[in-house]
């Protein structure tokens, strides 16, 4: 768990959480936090998924999963790394209420932040207090509290999205909205015969 604070690495490298702004600006915010190497930095991912595929039955399993960033590159994404925090099998996907399941996780997490938890370090053989953070999340729109279904399924675009209802598959498609993303003069912008709409795209992002 120490890995990060023992393997310096120059500035323009970028192989683990540590050499990016999220990790440092930490650091300097909670200096007291970082002043112990052996605090624990998480990130916390979901996502939902039909267990049984497309095949008429209903249900939903919503695994959330706490990651800790701590250890090297070659460890931390490795599946015995990957904690399953929570589970929420049903029905249905829980959606709006995916807040009420994870009150637990999030009343244990202020705790160990605020508070910390003794903990003993066999390769020190020494107990501290470990705290532990939150650095990021990863979740798709419905854990974000966002629904997906229909036109208006970007929070950014709100109502002034381009997207438009294919003809024969009757669904929504945003398929020419990419290229206001892109700089004012790129050349994608100007590019018509690569648009689906046989047009080019000035608007502002």
């Amino acid at each position: 768990m120490r890995w990060p604070h023992e393997h310096k690495r120059p500035p323009v490298v970028m192989a683990h959480p540590l050499d990016i702004k999220a990790w440092k600006h930490l650091d300097v915010s909670y200096p007291s936090f970082a002043a112990e190497p052996r605090n624990v930095r998480l990130g916390l991912c979901t996502n939902g998924f039909p267990p049984f595929g497309h095949y008429g039955q209903t249900y939903s399993c919503l695994p959330v999963i706490v990651t800790p960033y701590n250890l090297p590159p070659w460890m931390c994404k490795k599946r015995q790394f990957m904690f399953i925090a929570l589970f929420i099998p049903g029905p249905k996907n829980p959606k709006g209420n995916l807040d009420m399941y994870m009150q637990p996780l999030i009343e244990e997490l202020v705790q160990l932040w605020n508070e910390g938890i003794l903990t003993y370090d066999v390769s020190l053989r020494q107990s501290f207090l470990m705290k532990v953070v939150i650095l990021w999340t990863v979740s798709d729109f419905p854990a974000y509290g966002w629904m997906t279904a229909g036109r208006l399924a970007c929070p950014y675009c709100m109502e002034h999205i381009k997207a438009f209802r294919l003809a024969h598959g009757n669904k929504q498609s945003w398929f020419d909205c990419h290229c206001q993303f892109l700089p004012k003069d790129h050349r994608f912008r100007r590019n018509k015969s690569a648009s689906y709409k046989n047009k080019d795209d000035h608007s502002e992002p």
